[in-house]
């Protein structure tokens, strides 16, 4: 959880439950990182025009992603079961807006702050995330290590 100031009021940043019941926020971390993984497979496969194109999309992205991870982080204390005070991801981008000016920040810092945040809330736990990228990780090492001996008894 972490208090900032806007406007003079004070408001609570915290991914927790609100933020995890909010699809679109879990869809804009994944697509973050799904992204991210295709740039590089991309790069590493010399489709350089594949790589510049996932990249331009992701840097595109970066404001509607940044709104995004910080209304979900507002829903917790100030949404409908908190003092009411953001109802909309309308009521979101007026925060976002003033937010921005008055800490002379970017999007891509606030984006960073929510991910930052976010790490700090275990909020990647609680979706099931990290779970989730262990078994998978775990699945692929498996499914290589069962085609490598597949492919060493073939050899005999």
């Amino acid at each position: 959880m972490k208090k900032i100031t806007i406007n003079n009021k004070e408001y609570t940043i915290e991914f927790s439950i609100e933020a995890s019941l909010y699809d679109d926020c879990t869809k804009s971390v994944m697509d973050m990182f799904v992204k991210g993984g295709m740039v590089t497979a991309a790069a590493e496969e010399g489709d350089i025009e594949g790589a510049k194109e996932n990249f331009l999309d992701s840097i595109a992205n970066i404001p509607q992603k940044a709104l995004t991870l910080f209304y979900a982080g507002l829903l917790e204390h100030h949404g409908t079961d908190g003092d009411k005070t953001v109802q909309s991801k309308n009521d979101a981008k007026k925060l976002i807006k003033l937010y921005i000016a008055e800490s002379k920040k970017s999007f891509r810092d606030v984006m960073s702050e929510m991910m930052e945040q976010m790490a700090e809330d275990s909020f990647f736990d609680l979706v099931g995330l990290n779970q989730i990228t262990t078994e998978m990780t775990e699945e692929t090492t498996e499914a290589k290590s069962t085609k490598a001996g597949k492919n060493l008894s073939s050899e005999k």
